[in-house]
């Protein structure tokens, strides 16, 4: 077995990799983030259903995993490395590096990732009712307070209703189609 690739290779190599049909490329970013863009040729196994779809990841030719920038993508390695996947390297600066160097990308127009969505509904929710509370009662911060508890906790426990809320909005049905086609 081909242990000695370098931990980490840049996306030139790794599109060079990857286009001979000598290794595979993982992209553990949510299915959100996979659907407004990926990398050509890229499998989405979120980090969180890495263990859980470890059998979808070849162990026969070197796995590849990338991220957005980086930092998923190399907690995916050692989780990899873990379970007795040796050929895997990690795609420095992720799917980043990989649009900036021009590689081919999949690439859907006007999808934003939940995460990003939360963000901006949260930081909107809380400018509108700090304003509110400013020019018209000041009953409104409790509403701050409230948007800003429910960070808070859901930062602690993973659940985020809001996250719930905005991906069942219609516009966001590419990333159910997405998720389905794994």
């Amino acid at each position: 077995m081909h242990t000695n690739l370098e931990p980490s290779l840049n996306c030139n190599e790794v599109f060079r990799l990857i286009s001979e049909g000598k290794g595979t490329l993982i992209d553990v970013r949510g299915y959100d983030e996979f659907a407004a863009g990926h990398a050509d040729g890229a499998k989405c196994i979120p980090l969180p259903e890495l263990e859980k779809r470890i059998g979808e990841v070849p162990t026969d030719a070197p796995v590849c995993v990338m991220c957005a920038s980086g930092n998923r993508s190399a907690m995916a390695v050692e989780r990899l490395r873990a379970l007795g996947i040796l050929q895997v390297v990690d795609v420095c600066g992720g799917y980043q590096s990989w649009k900036q160097a021009g590689l081919p990308a999949q690439v859907q127009k006007g999808v934003i990732p939940l995460e990003r969505q939360v963000r901006g509904v949260a930081g909107s929710l809380v400018f509108l009712f700090t304003l509110a509370s400013l020019l018209i009662n000041s009953a409104f911060a409790y509403g701050s307070l409230f948007v800003g508890f429910m960070l808070f906790l859901s930062s602690v426990t993973g659940f985020c209703p809001m996250l719930i809320l905005l991906k069942a909005m219609p516009w966001n049905r590419v990333l159910q189609s997405s998720r389905s086609a794994q």
